[in-house]
């Protein structure tokens, strides 16, 4: 019976050691992931213009739906927006004390974005986040409030369901969320334990040990949720039910103790040496592997021996059995706090745990490169054909991306956050290995993938950092370069994939310790050209069309112009590039369409001219849910005829997701504004998807221009492409003239328009009078 109690004991240890290490993945879940996702999702709230400071409308609406999508849950207690005394947006689906208590906080929690638990036993469980709106001084201006109730029973059930144990989330003493049933029922709204809420709620200690849970015995582990004032709020809970094992022990008893007393009646001579072999040496044992098992050791019960008796043979089958349903369960709580829901990749936790706190100067054992992958476009494809699919097609870039390291044991692929994966190398650093893989990545891509039916194209920016490590063999003295930490390789590939982004995506690059400048410039730049459209500190210049066959002008198109106050001149494709990278094209887009529209619709008027005025509109601009909606809007606020408006596209936005871009300019074209495909042949450039297209124009790049006189090659290409299109009724303009020469030929070629440097470079609207008036 000794023995038996052993057992039971050390049984019980075990449970407590397991759910015990088990509460920091239930935290995880919980907790930090919710808290980490909610600062991401309110830190997209800060919109390039303060817009949401000032009104709410259809493009501020449709900000905070691309901004606010919880995709674990999509729960939201609400969502208020804050200027300077008032309050510009809200939306609340929680009774407002919630609203009024994270509103108090919100008050102490200064200039820094910041998140917090609070809530009891009648509000539930909240978690709130506080994000101050900073002007490019640093001048509070505003803030963002928002707040998402953490108590989830989905989270309990994937708990239960990943580690065996059950699982209640407490917000005061009540259970909020629960996997306890009773009578068929989920225990929710059930309350603590008075002698366990004393310990837990009231002193803010941990607990672990025995206790009763509604009439059931339980091993149990609490650990306190704390508010931002370290006051307990709500408690986690994992246990185990012990009714089997009391009910087994107690029939083990029974029945060792009812046939030791008979064998000590009747047969004690033989029976003490029967008891020794039979029953005594086999407990101990069981009782010395129970002891090995508790510290890990879970093969010891490889080695347990063969039970001559029933009792024993139960005994030892329970063993093993609930052995293996230990290992089972801390295998599934590891997986739950280690393992990406999604995808089924190793996530960012696992990679920090295991690298983390190691240096790697002796890179032997340890990463030495890192590649950091960021899927292009995954926004528009979520947009276009919804978060599951976008889940599909991450899972299956995952699968793609295990499969090509496959046969590279040295080579791990994890999941680092929404669109970002990472492959990291263990051992030496070799230059020439990096570029075959990163090629091998980016091919992967060339191939669309298969989502429910439907294919979808993307492609991948690729950033890599490494540790050339050499042990001290290269370098009399070591300078340090090659003791990055995982941290450090992880931001230095991170900036050399957005570096990837900037040059245009679909790549690969390797750190250069130039990119920190280059980041530090990009993000100063962006900070400038959000304060610059607010002043509207930039400017629209013009350059005119000429239409050969009229012999004059019929129309200009609107460029963006910046001449910074310190830096002077901004070359418009970096900052574009910036305004696309950061979704303030949208709004600058829009700004410079009202503009044009405006100006020629004024011009016009004044002048008594037919001019139109087109204008560039770039993937983003146009992939946007709003965009139809915004160019009417535009068109009807300035009185501008649609007939006398073109918007330029270019052949990317077919590439990227073709029927949506289709459906939305052929929806333009019904409405009477003339599309013009801009900067061909410097793309794909296929000549036989043109009649399928929503265009009306097509613009020839000014590469197959500059030698058009000199070079036989070019002027077949020009000649075809203006035959061609002329053939399926598209207008002809072809960009980059600064030749008499070049004139001519395009002249005998019957193109319809040209513009370029020989007839006007872009000029500010103060000067476009003059130069129309020279072909009138």
């Amino acid at each position: 019976m000794i023995a038996v109690n052993i057992f039971i004991a050390i049984y019980e240890a075990d449970v407590i050691k397991k759910i015990t290490s088990g509460i920091p993945a239930f935290k995880t879940v919980v907790i930090d992931s919710n808290t980490d996702q909610l600062l991401l999702d309110t830190a997209k709230l800060v919109d390039p213009a303060y817009q949401l400071l000032i009104q709410r409308n259809s493009a501020t609406e449709k900000l905070l739906k691309d901004a606010i999508h919880y995709s674990k849950h999509n729960e939201i207690g609400f969502i208020q927006i804050r200027g300077a005394g008032y309050v510009s947006y809200e939306e609340r689906y929680c009774d407002p004390s919630i609203l009024s208590l994270a509103a108090q906080n919100a008050e102490l929690s200064g200039t820094k974005p910041t998140t917090w638990i609070d809530g009891n036993s009648e509000s539930g469980l909240q978690l709130f986040c506080h994000y101050p709106i900073l002007d490019p001084d640093k001048n509070l201006i505003g803030d963002i409030l928002v707040g998402i109730p953490v108590a989830m029973q989905a989270d309990v059930e994937y708990i239960k369901n990943t580690s065996a144990f059950d699982a209640t989330i407490f917000s005061g003493d009540k259970r909020v969320a629960t996997t306890i049933v009773k009578n068929n029922e989920l225990q929710i709204g059930t309350t603590l334990d008075e002698s366990i809420a004393a310990i837990v709620l009231q002193n803010g200690n941990d607990y672990y040990g025995k206790a009763e849970i509604l009439g059931e015995p339980y091993m149990v582990a609490y650990a306190p949720v704390f508010n931002h004032l370290n006051q307990p709020v709500g408690a986690l809970f994992l246990g185990k039910s012990m009714v089997s094992m009391v009910n087994l022990r107690n029939q083990i008893i029974i029945s060792l103790t009812l046939l030791g007393l008979l064998m000590l009646i009747f047969f004690y001579p033989i029976s003490s040496r029967w008891l020794k072999i039979n029953v005594t040496h086999p407990i101990s044992w069981v009782a010395k592997a129970m002891k090995g098992i508790s510290d890990g050791d879970y093969l010891v019960i490889k080695n347990m021996p063969i039970a001559k008796n029933e009792e024993i043979d139960i005994l030892q089958t329970t063993m093993a059995s609930m052995v293996t349903e230990l290992a089972a369960s801390q295998q599934k709580l590891e997986t739950a706090a280690f393992i990406d829901p999604t995808t089924g990749l190793h996530n960012r936790i696992y990679l920090y745990e295991k690298y983390g706190g190691l240096s790697l100067f002796n890179n032997q054992e340890n990463v030495s490169v890192v590649y950091y992958l960021d899927v292009d476009n995954l926004k528009y494809i979520n947009n276009l054909f919804g978060h599951r699919a976008g889940d599909r097609l991450l899972i299956q870039i995952g699968k793609s991306l295990q499969a090509m390291v496959k046969k590279w044991p040295e080579y791990q692929v994890y999941r680092i956050s929404g669109d970002e994966f990472a492959i990291c190398k263990i051992g030496f650093f070799d230059r020439e290995r990096v570029t075959i893989l990163s090629k091998n990545i980016l091919s992967t891509f060339e191939k669309a993938f298969t989502i429910n039916d439907q294919n979808i194209s993307t492609s991948v920016s690729i950033g890599i950092s490494y540790n050339d490590c050499c042990n001290g063999t290269k370098c009399p003295v070591c300078n340090g370069k090659c003791k990055d930490n995982l941290e450090k390789l992880l931001k230095k590939a991170e900036l050399a994939m957005n570096q990837v982004k900037r040059n245009g995506k679909n790549n690969f690059m390797l750190f250069d310790p130039s990119m920190n400048e280059a980041m530090q410039r990009t993000a100063s730049l962006q900070q400038d050209l959000k304060l610059a459209l607010e002043n509207e500190d930039l400017e629209v210049y013009y350059q005119p069309k000429f239409d050969l066959e009229k012999n004059r002008y019929d129309g200009m198109e609107a460029l963006l112009r910046w001449n910074h106050p310190s830096r002077g001149f901004i070359p418009p494709l970096e900052f574009i590039k910036v305004a696309e990278e950061s979704s303030l094209i949208v709004e600058l887009g829009a700004w410079i369409l009202e503009k044009a529209c405006r100006f020629i619709k004024d011009y016009n008027h004044q002048h008594q001219t037919s001019y139109s005025i087109a204008v560039n509109v770039s993937t983003v601009q146009l992939l946007n849910e709003r965009f139809e909606d915004s160019v009417l809007r535009i068109l009807k606020s300035t009185g501008l005829d649609p007939a006398f408006l073109e918007l330029e596209i270019t052949e990317s936005v077919f590439i990227h997701s073709i029927e949506s871009a289709y459906a939305k300019l052929d929806f333009l074209r019904e409405k009477n504004i003339s599309i013009a495909l801009d900067d061909f042949g410097t793309g794909y450039s296929s000549l036989t998807y043109l009649k399928s297209l929503p265009i009306s124009t097509l613009k020839l790049d000014k590469s197959f221009i500059d030698d058009i006189a000199l070079n036989s090659i070019s002027f077949e290409i020009v000649d075809s492409v203006i035959q061609i299109a002329s053939s399926i009724g598209l207008n002809i303009v072809v960009e980059g003239i600064e030749t008499n020469e070049q004139l001519e030929i395009l002249k005998r070629l019957k193109c319809h328009k040209i513009q370029g440097y020989y007839f006007s470079k872009p000029v500010p609207e103060s000067e476009v009078s003059q130069v129309l008036s020279e072909y009138q």
